[in-house]
């Protein structure tokens, strides 16, 4: 089989990992969002237990490189005509992030976690909670190491269906 371009590989893994998703919830699944709903509101599907979910796919930390689940976090898109904020951004809709790894997806709320990220993100480097942007494309973006993700999820729905609500520390809230 012929190699992809990576941008083809990423729309294939883009699709695979909401198709597991919605494998993964069965009934659960309400409806997905139109096109509008998912472009401006940034969610995919409309669950019924944890209601709008925006499901991302297992990513890479450089174009042309192996899927490694690097966890991208958008902060603010590409132009469209003018930047915008990013699916990582609270945005007044209630929804979840559902961060593929290859443990499963780790269900993450933005309103969570956006002052912490705005504290640690301040310099612009490519790797862990440093401010990243591709030059003319107008987005920013953070990369989330596993164990932050892991720390501030509020489900981890495993891919041998396992759903563990995440009980909040309330020393640390």
């Amino acid at each position: 089989m012929p190699k992809l371009r990576p941008q083809c590989d990423q729309v294939i893994f883009g699709v695979g990992a909401e198709i597991k998703f919605c494998e993964l919830r069965g009934d659960l699944i309400v409806r997905r969002a139109t096109a509008d709903e998912n472009m401006n509101e940034h969610w995919d599907y409309l669950d019924a237990e944890f209601g709008r979910v925006d499901v991302k796919a297992p990513k890479r930390l450089h174009r042309g490189g192996p899927i490694d689940y690097t966890m991208w976090w958008e902060l603010r898109t590409v132009n469209r005509p003018t930047p915008q904020a990013g699916w990582g951004i609270p945005n007044g809709v209630d929804r979840l992030i559902a961060l593929s790894s290859p443990k499963g997806f780790h269900l993450i709320d933005p309103t969570d976690i956006i002052c912490d990220l705005r504290a640690r993100c301040r310099q612009y480097f490519r790797g862990e909670f440093g401010l990243y942007g591709r030059p003319n494309r107008g987005d920013l973006m953070t990369i989330l190491p596993l164990w932050y993700v892991e720390e501030h999820q509020k489900y981890f729905l495993g891919v041998n269906d396992d759903l563990e609500p995440v009980e909040r520390n309330q020393a640390a809230a």
